[in-house]
């Protein structure tokens, strides 16, 4: 064995040093990348605490957060902080300038999909897609109805290749409610029976999950948009069997939505209660339905004060008097009319031909022909 030359040992220890040079380079590079990235992360945590209190706080700290950094050097953290930016303007959207929040709520959701692919953040795809879907189904309530709805049931239907019952239960019913709300809310522009037929099914897809037992809240909510979808599907077809579950719907709901835990939401689920079994009247055993319309007119009213909740007290007693007003005609006339004029007047507390012209108006009228069936000026 040949001994090793001096310019060999040289060349060994310069390579040995030139690999300890780059070790130490690399080893600072990735420590301050690491460093850096742990400062976005903390920026992107702090922003979340806070979002659902201050969303607009929120959004500035996210705006720092991407000044600070490149798009190209952290893709998924510059669609998290984009998502997230989606879920604050959504949140503003509430509070004011409905239609401009929900597009930036949108356009955020958007660049951050570019990046939350189906096939490299599948679960970040889904949950993005689903708020997305939420967006649009806001923005549709403002203009453009049907094809924003549209937008909203892809969305849906993306986030629900990912939010499978067996893997993602809870986020699974979640986005079947959801995707039941839009296919009713398309169901007053066009396809009725066939939008609210898709969107029982929803209905009834997250209520595989939605258990009375497990998640009773939201049991009790997807149960009521069950009851409001059988009451439109009424309209169209089979209405004395479809206002039966209707009915069924509202009261397993009401199982859960007590007057002691769930006023407001009692107080809903009460009135829509009181409208199917007015309806049902129309079709079967009329003076006892509209006495049961009258019961949940009533509880309704127990939560829906004229100070508390002033509109929703005018939309209820309304309704009170319709259903007095059709219970005169069965019995006890004059004591039905009388009720049915103290309900009308009490709603037009509240629909006053400038503040409410359509209701004002609406109401004035069945105040008038009430009044006439009594003889009244």
């Amino acid at each position: 064995m040949s001994a090793v030359s001096t310019t060999e040992i040289y060349a060994i220890i310069g390579a040995a040093a030139g690999l300890i040079v780059f070790i130490i380079a690399y080893w600072h590079y990735r420590s301050k990348k690491n460093k850096e990235r742990e400062a976005i992360i903390h920026n992107i945590e702090g922003a979340e605490k806070i979002r659902e209190t201050n969303p607009a706080e929120a959004l500035d700290i996210y705006k720092e957060a991407l000044d600070a950094m490149s798009q190209e050097k952290y893709p998924r953290l510059y669609a998290r902080i984009k998502h997230d930016e989606g879920v604050c303007y959504y949140a503003l959207s509430f509070v004011n300038n409905k239609e401009d929040n929900l597009k930036r709520a949108i356009t955020a959701y958007e660049e951050a999909l570019k990046i939350r692919t189906i096939e490299e953040f599948p679960v970040d795809y889904a949950t993005t897609q689903n708020n997305l879907g939420n967006a649009y189904s806001i923005l549709s309530q403002v203009r453009d109805k049907e094809e924003i709805l549209r937008l909203a049931i892809k969305a849906y239907l993306e986030a629900l290749i990912i939010r499978t019952s067996d893997k993602f239960p809870a986020d699974y019913a979640r986005t079947q409610n959801s995707l039941g709300i839009a296919y009713q809310s398309l169901s007053e522009v066009r396809d009725k029976e066939d939008k609210l037929t898709l969107a029982i099914r929803a209905y009834e897809e997250a209520l595989v999950i939605r258990t009375e037992d497990e998640s009773p809240a939201d049991y009790a909510t997807t149960q009521n948009n069950l009851g409001n979808a059988y009451v439109g599907l009424s309209q169209v077809r089979d209405k004395e069997a479809n206002l039966d579950l209707a009915i069924e719907a509202y009261n397993e709901a009401l199982k859960i939505r007590t007057v002691d835990r769930f006023p407001v939401d009692y107080a809903k689920t009460q009135n829509s209660l009181g409208i199917a079994y007015r309806n049902l009247s129309q079709v079967r055993d009329k003076e006892y339905n509209l006495n049961l319309a009258i019961e949940a007119y009533k509880e309704a009213l127990k939560i829906r004060t004229i100070d508390k909740f002033p509109v929703d007290y005018a939309v209820t007693q309304n309704n009170l008097g319709a259903a007095f007003r059709n219970l005169s005609k069965v019995r006890d006339k004059e004591a039905n009319i009388a009720s049915a004029i103290s309900a009308y007047d009490e709603a037009l507390k509240i629909w006053t031909a400038d503040r409410f012209p359509a209701d004002y108006a609406r109401t004035q009228n069945n105040l008038e022909i009430a009044r006439r069936n009594l003889n009244l000026p």
